[in-house]
Parts: structure tokens; C-alpha cells; sequence
């Protein structure tokens, strides 16, 4: 079961990782000069055919999930000891792995994949927030020298990521002491973006290490993806909102047995049906070909 980390915890994930990673800034700036483009600064190759690793929630993932399956199985199927069954009350996704509100949970039990498939809505399990859960291959390449492009072949998907620059570093007044620091990333969507089921994605690399011998060079992508229409986490009809904005965290890790892995941490927050963000990891081992590329239709269960 896919677990939610709670206020405390996610407060100490979030230190844990400002304290282990330098700023794009810092790592872009070591060794003199700004690179071109995203392309020639990645500190990772993300490049290339990838196929999903289920690891958790195998049930929820691989298999049709009921109505109401909040990842601890049907409404009513499972009792904790001295309390009422999971799934039931006025906020049936308490003890589930999505940090719903009641309204969020509530919208979930009103899922009909017979009215999505009459509609044409066959693919909202698909979106952004929803496709990277699939159980799929995906194929990774630069359209140009500031755009990435991540396809999925579950739902014959398409995800694009738009590069900006580091932020410009901060500048310090030595005759008064006075730091400003750089402004923020804006990782907003440019105004006026139509929403759509992948929405609209921007990115930016963070580097580390590098500037040493023995200090390997490595890093992440960060992409925010907003302007998503309304769709499903999973396939059972779990909603979220045209104001959701997931928030990804890609990094590759090779291992001893000469594989290659994309550990995904994905955070979505959605002010109108979550209680706190939903915070999820994926996994991705590295192919050697094409082979396994098999794209197919999106499917409402």
C-alpha cells in the first residue's frame, strides 16, 4: 500500500533533501560559464526505453480495482480491530493510501466507467498524474535543444517537458553586508495554456558533484506540471481536479548488475480534494532496445 506522509515527515523529507542538494545555481556555475541549453547541461541521461517496475500496490496497479478501492480493497471488505470497516463514513478514504478530503473521497464512489467510455473519457486515467502509475514502457528523447519528451505506450501517451534556466545567482553588497538571494524558478504554464489531459510541464535540472576528483557528477530533473483537465490517479475512477499541480523529482541510479533505474518521486497536490499532498515513488529499469515498445489504447478498467 502506497503510504501518505503525513505534515512531520514530509517537513523532514523536505530538509533532508535541501540539505543534500546544492542549488542548480552552484552546480551550473562550477567550472566557469553557463551551459547552452538543457541539453548540454544534464547531469543525468534519462534518454532512452524504460519499463515500469511494480513494486507496490501490484493489486491496485496490474489488476481492475473495484469502486470505492482506496488501496485497502473494496468499501466495507476489511475491518480494523474496535472501528468500522475501511472504505465506509462520512470520509470512506480514511485509512486509504490517498489523503482525500470527504469531498475528494465522495466524488471517487460516484466513478461510472460506462459513462466515461460513452463520453469519450477513456484516457483520464491517463493524465499526468495518473499514466506514470501505469504499468507501461516509456521512450525518452530530446525534441530540441530545451525540450524533453517522455512517451508512454499504455494509453499511447505523449508528455512534454519545457526547460528554463537556473535562476541568476544572488549578488552580495560588501559595503553594507547585504545578501539578496536569486529569485525563484517560476514554473508556472505562460498564461492563457489550454488545459489538457497532460497539462502543461515545466523543467529545470539540479546538479551536484562534479567539481572534484572522486566526487561523481549527478543530479536531478524537476518538472511542475499544471493546466491538467480533471482526471483519475488509477484506473477505479480516484479523482482529481483541474487544479491539481503534480511536482516530479526524477534521478537515475545505476546498480552492480550493470542496470540502470529512474527512481520517480511524484507529489500532487490538489487544494479542492486533498487534505495534504500525495506523495508517491515509481520505478523505472533501463532497456536495451525497442522491443518491448508496445503501445496500446486507454482503457477505462
Amino acid at each position: 500500500m502506497t503510504r501518505t506522509i503525513t505534515g512531520p515527515m514530509l517537513a523532514m523529507t523536505a530538509t533532508a533533501i535541501l540539505l543534500a542538494a546544492p542549488s542548480a545555481l552552484e552546480a551550473q556555475g562550477r567550472g566557469g560559464g553557463r551551459p547552452a541549453n538543457a541539453r548540454a547541461s544534464a547531469p543525468i541521461d534519462l534518454t532512452g526505453y524504460w519499463t515500469s517496475v511494480v513494486t507496490e500496490d501490484w493489486r491496485l496497479r496490474m489488476l481492475e480495482a473495484p469502486k470505492g478501492d482506496f488501496g485497502v480493497g473494496a468499501p466495507g471488505a476489511v475491518t480494523r480491530p474496535g472501528a468500522q470497516a475501511y472504505g465506509l463514513g462520512p470520509n470512506p478514504s480514511l485509512g486509504g493510501s490517498i489523503p482525500y478530503k470527504a469531498k475528494g473521497a465522495q466524488a471517487a464512489l460516484l466513478w461510472d466507467p460506462a459513462k466515461d467510455q460513452a463520453e469519450g473519457n477513456q484516457c483520464k486515467a491517463y493524465g499526468a498524474a495518473g499514466v506514470m502509475r501505469q504499468p507501461t514502457h516509456l521512450h525518452i528523447t530530446w525534441l530540441d535543444d530545451n525540450t524533453l519528451k517522455l512517451e508512454a505506450d499504455s494509453g499511447t501517451q505523449t508528455r512534454i517537458f519545457h526547460f528554463i534556466p537556473p535562476p541568476q545567482g544572488g549578488q552580495m553588497t560588501y559595503n553594507n553586508g547585504v545578501y539578496t538571494p536569486p529569485e525563484p524558478p517560476k514554473f508556472n504554464a505562460p498564461p492563457g495554456t489550454a488545459p489538457s489531459s497532460q497539462g502543461y510541464s515545466v523543467a529545470m535540472w539540479t546538479t551536484m558533484g562534479g567539481d572534484r576528483e572522486n566526487y561523481e557528477r549527478s543530479g536531478t530533473l524537476n518538472v511542475v506540471t499544471s493546466r491538467m483537465k480533471p482526471g483519475y490517479y488509477w484506473r477505479n475512477g480516484m479523482p482529481y481536479t483541474e487544479n491539481a499541480t503534480v511536482t516530479e523529482h526524477f534521478r537515475t541510479m545505476d546498480l552492480p548488475d550493470g542496470s540502470t533505474w529512474i527512481i520517480l518521486v511524484q507529489i500532487v497536490e490538489d487544494p479542492d480534494y486533498l487534505t495534504q499532498p500525495f506523495i508517491i515513488n515509481y520505478h523505472f529499469k533501463k532497456l536495451p532496445d525497442s522491443s518491448r515498445w508496445n503501445p496500446t489504447p486507454c482503457s477505462v478498467n
